[in-house]
């Protein structure tokens, strides 16, 4: 890096969505993107969640982090139970039942 730069500070409003996916090879990925001033077309980016999974057990993997590894995999499993919660609520919802079964009175 050159000894003759300068320092700028930029200021500017970005607001970023955050989801999951899974490609069709089940890699799942946290894809988030990133909205900067009022541009609708955002940036994306994607973290494999299986590394991201990886690095934590990397980072707290000894005696002084494994309790943290225990906060996380608690957190993922009542998050996963409130999403399949969800999903089942919706699959048995009757709108759900007339559309798999063509029960609609068209």
């Amino acid at each position: 890096m050159s000894e003759y730069g300068s320092d700028v500070e930029l200021t500017l409003p970005i607001h970023v969505d955050h989801d999951i996916e899974i490609d069709e090879d089940g890699v799942s990925s946290i894809v988030s993107f990133i909205y900067i001033g009022d541009n609708e077309d955002p940036l994306e980016t994607r973290v494999d969640l299986e590394g991201v999974a990886d690095g934590l057990c990397e980072d707290y993997g000894d005696l002084n982090g494994y309790q943290h590894l225990y906060s996380v995999a608690h957190e993922f499993t009542r998050l996963s139970e409130r999403l399949r919660e969800s999903a089942m609520r919706i699959e048995d919802t009757p709108a759900y039942i007339d559309d798999l079964f063509n029960l609609s009175d068209d």
